[in-house]
């Protein structure tokens, strides 16, 4: 399976909100907008209560991608130290001498690679913790959205071994995931902390393919035999019950939700399938949970663009998406070039020249619920 840009077939009709979805170019975008097979419930459907306003268009003149990308400020790397720069202002600031390979969601820490080392920097207190000797091809990220976590999966013809580095204590847990599972196939990328271990979706020797959380303990539990969803990259939890994840479920690709206590699985957005392949949409969750942005690829001419919607939940389901953007130019996934303001009320959209893999312009939505 690959990440595909595509056209979409029509089938469901999308209505615009109290303002018009605005377009890369900032003009409106009155049209009704289509998507294939979208949400499921016509009752959701009529239960929207989001308020959208194009708030601007900032050219960004720094060079800076989408690592870095944080809505309002944009971390950077030059003459290799650490950036901050405020879209806003437009001032520059030296955060450390290092450069960084990964931010936090939180900002509040970075990771550095330096002379074989990883390191994490504080950035409020100033401090830096020694996480372990390493290659830089190792994945070496954060496990949690707070950054109070880093995740190293030391992956080598001798060895798949994962491990967890707590910050605060500084404690190490690690896990040799050959010895728990086929790890042929697995995501390097998709381990997540918990405050007990770590989750991951894979084949386990003994139970077979499902979705366990590793303890710190060494215990093994399975939370779900994730019956026909054929691999699980990338999810995050809702609540202690319901996950969000972008994948393959019964031969078709889309956003969904789990139960893990029921087994249901829900189709939020569809994907789609074409002679070369499947597509597969990708979201970035507000941090209340409440709405997300997703995208889906879109054909124009002899070029691939991306079109950006927005939806809220509704009672596990999402009420009325809106389109944001038509035929955006973006260099990842949304989760990778989409922002969410703290409070949920505002989207941030890094846009690219095509060819180019530096932030041309950021787009800003203020996305708010008059219930």
């Amino acid at each position: 399976m690959k990440r595909k840009w595509h056209g979409i077939a029509a089938m469901l009709t999308l209505s615009t909100m109290m303002t018009a979805g605005c377009s890369i170019s900032g003009k409106a975008a009155s049209k009704t907008v289509t998507l294939s097979d979208n949400v499921k419930l016509e009752s959701a459907l009529d239960e929207s209560h989001l308020l959208i306003t194009h708030e601007a268009m900032i050219p960004i003149d720094i060079k800076a991608d989408y690592t870095g990308f944080k809505g309002e400020r944009l971390y950077f790397n030059q003459h290799n130290a650490t950036y901050l720069y405020d879209v806003e202002s437009k001032n520059e600031e030296k955060l450390m001498d290092v450069p960084f390979t990964l931010i936090s969601e939180n900002e509040e820490r970075a990771i550095s690679y330096v002379n074989e080392k990883f390191y994490v920097h504080d950035f409020q207190s100033g401090t830096k913790t020694f996480i372990g000797n390493g290659s830089e091809e190792w994945s070496t990220y954060f496990g949690d959205a707070v950054g109070a976590t880093v995740i190293q999966v030391i992956n080598t013809s001798e060895v798949f071994r994962v491990e967890k580095t707590v910050l605060k204590t500084e404690q190490k847990f690690s896990w040799d995931i050959d010895e728990i599972f086929d790890s042929n196939g697995m995501a390097i990328n998709s381990f997540q902390s918990s405050e007990e271990g770590i989750y991951i979706a894979g084949n386990s020797l003994k139970e077979g393919y499902g979705l366990y959380h590793l303890l710190d303990n060494g215990e093994v539990r399975k939370l779900s035999s994730l019956e026909g969803i054929d691999s699980m990259n990338r999810f995050q939890f809702l609540n202690e019950q319901t996950i969000i994840f972008n994948d393959v479920y019964k031969g078709k690709s889309g956003i969904y939700t789990l139960n893990l206590s029921t087994g249901d699985v829900t189709q939020l957005v569809a994907g789609g399938k074409d002679k070369e392949g499947i597509w597969v949409p990708f979201y970035k969750l507000s941090p209340d949970q409440s709405k997300i942005i997703f995208d889906t690829p879109v054909q124009v001419g002899k070029e691939f663009k991306t079109n950006v919607y927005v939806a809220e939940f509704v009672e596990g389901q999402l009420s009325k998406p809106t389109i944001l953007m038509q035929n955006a130019d973006l260099y990842a996934v949304i989760s990778m070039t989409g922002y969410w303001s703290d409070d949920s009320s505002t989207a941030y959209i890094s846009t690219t020249v095509p060819g180019n893999d530096t932030i041309n312009a950021i787009e800003v939505y203020s996305i708010q619920s008059d219930k």
